[in-house]
């Protein structure tokens, strides 16, 4: 019986390196994986779940394969060449000098030499997926609609799970902003690999809740409205009051706290005391 553990364990390592040694060679979905795995094998060896824990084993070793647009690519591995910050400045020289000076026939060829660096080195090279440019954008309209939150992978290979609020464009850039660690975030989309809409919903508007706050001074002039929001008395010069209807409170905070003493929340009591101790929770911080 130990010797049938063994052995099956043994097959086991045997396939999960099969695995690893396929996702190294590109970016594949899940079907496309079985497909080209069982190619060499008896009978239908590999299936999705078999695939998907060998998957998690890399993971476990530390082997990073995240999973972008529904296909799964080795991003990193633990050990490999040590590269120093003066080899990953002036292989970033050559990079800005490819994408503007090359052909992009010479171009592309250089990205796929810098992939194959990025997997193996001991840094975190860009690597520029290719067709995700064009729909991070709608991917991120339609997780806002599905109520979804989303992965955003960046160019230097850090992930972020966060709340997508919405896009904005500014001299021709697109950004993303988005709700993270407790704060609002405006990310440039030059700077996304890759984009995914993740099965987590969230619950950025709870129509039973309205809340008042005030903004006078400069802000009161050029503050844009959000699409859950009116004005509701404007009464003084540079001084208006805003009824917001149902906006996540950490999102809402988040914001409010960033206009400092041009913004007063009036309304709910409760609401108005949680701001109050955040503030003083944050100025006793500093010994005020």
């Amino acid at each position: 019986m130990n010797k049938q553990a063994a052995k099956k364990r043994n097959i086991s390592s045997i396939q999960v390196m099969k695995t690893l040694q396929v996702l190294m060679q590109g970016n594949y979905t899940m079907e496309e994986l079985v497909k080209i795995l069982n190619e060499n094998e008896q009978g239908n060896v590999f299936n999705h779940s078999v695939v998907s824990k060998y998957i998690n084993t890399c993971r476990y070793c530390g082997i990073t394969i995240p999973k972008i647009h529904n296909k799964y690519f080795v991003s990193h591995i633990p050990f490999g060449m040590d590269i120093t910050d003066s080899d990953f400045d002036l292989i970033n020289k050559l990079q800005f000098t490819a994408q503007n000076n090359m052909s992009a026939k010479a171009s592309k060829s250089f990205e796929k030499f810098l992939d194959k660096i990025s997997r193996y080195s001991n840094k975190r090279i860009l690597r520029i997926a290719e067709k995700t440019k064009d729909v991070t954008g709608t991917l991120f309209e339609k997780a806002i609609l599905d109520k979804n939150k989303v992965r955003l992978m960046y160019k230097n290979k850090t992930i972020e799970d966060c709340i997508p609020l919405g896009t904005t464009t500014h001299k021709g850039r697109t950004f993303l902003n988005v709700f993270v660690n407790n704060k609002e975030k405006t990310v440039s989309i030059a700077r996304i690999a890759g984009l995914e809409i993740l099965n987590e919903k969230f619950k950025q508007f709870d129509t039973n809740t309205t809340v008042i706050f005030k903004l006078k001074g400069a802000l009161s002039q050029k503050y844009q409205l959000r699409p859950n929001e009116n004005v509701i008395t404007d009464s003084r010069p540079n001084y208006i009051a805003i009824a917001n209807r149902g906006e996540n409170k950490d999102i809402l905070f988040s914001r409010l706290l960033r206009y400092q003493n041009l913004c007063e929340v009036e309304h709910p009591k409760a609401y108005r005391d949680e701001m109050k101790e955040i503030i003083n929770n944050t100025l006793s911080n500093y010994g005020v």
